[in-house]
């Protein structure tokens, strides 16, 4: 229904291009530095102030430096600028993106999962007055203007939470908040205080469609905070054409960095590749949303980050308890491997596709009053191998059945017997996968079974 809601309203919308100021154009030079200000009852609270303020300051700290209990002020570095990774592309485009990624058969999965999982996109807001967020949008904040209302008052924003909205299903919502300004520019400031935001407020994924060419500590511990709050950081790699290693946060290990495709499946121009890139996704002539109910066409890494974003927000509402490791490592899983086989620094591990995606079985096996549960265990290795151990030594190991369970699945296993050690080795034929239940079950030909249960590392 939401896919033929968006073609109905493809036809009956004009389709805009906008004008982009290139991301070339924006600089990083910055008129603000983030200080730290530790008040004389040892309060610390940390700010971003103009460079003429922060002298000010530094002045009146002289003059104040003979005080018993002075206020300190540290700065903690310059408040660089950070730019939305977008360019126009002046032809008009049918929908593609979410097609070859393979997003609306994992949709059809989850039509009636219950719960729900936020996606946080923190850009240059999102026209939530767009009909295509219907029932999408949980409450933001405009760090920009420091209130409660993150409209979009360009369009960047809303175009990268139209294809989060386009690739996921109804549970999955959309937290819009600004921290970039009506040219696509954002302070660091301003961009760590939607990431703590995101984190605080129930985002399981966030969304950062934007970089910039310098490093920033203040930055990365704010994304340092959500990846210790099992939360996903998504960010696109740039648009310069470059090295990733030039650039931030799209150097940053505890992100998910993505580059951009083409219908060809190569690796747009624009994008940035290297040694962070970790998979990649169409961002050349994407279709979605811009504000004023209307739909527009861009290409840029931008487009590419907010389809792995909403891949990761599916894959989070299928296991609720799946951390950020284990969602990356599926990311990584289900993937066209183009490119050099393997990883390579422009494909990432490869081009996103879950059209095979399985929806994780919580069913457990049927357990019977002649079944003796066995102890369970926590934290297993992915390539854990079991000894099964029996208190008499038996001639013909096919007296004895072994399977292993994931959900209502059966599981191919190797069986090794050492039948003079009254054991039988269980060796998986591929990986468990993370933060997964499995089921053991025993079955002797005597009639009596066991079953126990284990579940994967995080």
């Amino acid at each position: 229904m939401k896919q033929l809601s968006f073609l109905l309203m493809l036809v009956c919308c004009l389709i805009f291009t906008p004008s982009i100021t290139s991301a070339n154009e924006a600089t990083s030079i910055t008129d603000r530095v983030i200080i730290q200000v530790t008040a004389p009852s040892g309060k610390e609270t940390i700010t971003s102030v103009t460079w003429g303020e922060y002298d000010a300051i530094q002045k009146q700290q002289s003059v104040r430096a003979a005080s018993i209990s002075p206020t300190k002020v540290q700065m903690i570095e310059p408040d660089y600028i950070r730019y939305a990774h977008s360019a126009t592309f002046q032809a008009q485009s049918a929908p593609w993106g979410t097609g070859r990624i393979g997003a609306q058969k994992m949709q059809q999965l989850f039509t009636s999962n219950a719960g729900s999982v936020i996606v946080a996109v923190i850009d240059t807001g999102i026209d939530y007055t767009h009909s295509f967020f219907r029932n999408r949008i949980v409450a933001g904040y405009d760090f920009v203007d420091d209130d409660s209302d993150p409209m979009d008052v360009q369009y960047h924003g809303t175009h990268v939470a139209g294809i989060i909205a386009k690739t996921t299903s109804e549970n999955v919502k959309i937290m819009p908040i600004r921290a970039l300004d009506d040219k696509g520019n954002g302070y660091d400031s301003n961009v760590a205080r939607g990431i703590r935001y995101a984190v605080d407020n129930g985002a399981a994924v966030i969304n950062m469609s934007f970089g910039g060419d310098r490093y920033s500590r203040y930055l990365a511990d704010a994304i340092a905070y959500a990846h210790s709050n099992n939360v996903l950081v998504v960010v696109s790699s740039g648009n310069e054409g470059k090295n990733t290693a030039n650039f931030y946060p799209a150097s940053e290990e505890k992100a998910i960095v993505v580059t951009a495709t083409d219908r060809s499946d190569h690796i747009a121009r624009f994008s940035n590749t290297g040694a962070t890139i970790d998979v990649s996704a169409p961002g050349v002539g994407i279709i979605s949303t811009i504000p004023g109910e209307r739909f527009g066409v861009l290409d840029g890494t931008s487009m590419a980050a907010p389809f792995v974003s909403g891949i990761a927000a599916m894959m989070k509402l299928d296991n609720p308890k799946r951390s950020n490791t284990a969602i990356e490592a599926l990311l990584k899983k289900y993937v066209d491997d183009l490119g050099a086989i393997g990883w390579d620094p422009y494909y990432g591990e490869g081009i996103i596709n879950v059209s095979s995606f399985m929806k994780t079985d919580l069913t457990k096996p049927l357990i019977s009053k002649q079944t003796t549960l066995l102890p369970s265990h926590k934290n297993v290795a992915l390539d854990k191998e079991w000894s099964i151990k029996f208190d008499r030594q038996f001639s013909d190991h096919s007296i004895v059945t072994v399977k292993m369970h994931q959900g209502s699945r059966e599981l191919p296993i190797q069986l090794v017997p050492n039948l003079l050690n009254k054991e039988i080795i269980v060796q998986p034929i591929k990986p468990y996968e993370y933060s997964t239940v499995y089921w053991f079950e025993i079955i002797v030909r005597n009639g009596k079974s066991y079953v126990m249960e284990f579940q994967t590392i995080d």
